[in-house]
């Protein structure tokens, strides 16, 4: 089941992480919202550290599912 649905969730966790990569970049966010910058830079560390983690069980899965099919 795994297998099935850590691609999606990857693919939503790569786009978060890409948007607020892209939010935060803006050179004026952090003077004009302060708060919504720490928010956002929360957000991405978590959300990074969610993607990191999807994406290794996701390969450790492929990995096993490799050894039972051989």
């Amino acid at each position: 089941h795994a297998l099935e649905t850590l691609p999606s969730k990857i693919e939503g966790l790569t786009e978060e992480v890409e948007k607020l990569q892209a939010k935060v970049a803006q050179p004026d966010f952090y003077s004009k919202d302060p708060d919504g910058f720490t928010s956002a830079t929360t957000r991405l560390a978590e959300a990074e550290t969610e993607l990191s983690a999807a994406e290794t069980q996701w390969l450790e899965l492929e990995m096993l599912r490799e050894e039972l099919g051989s």
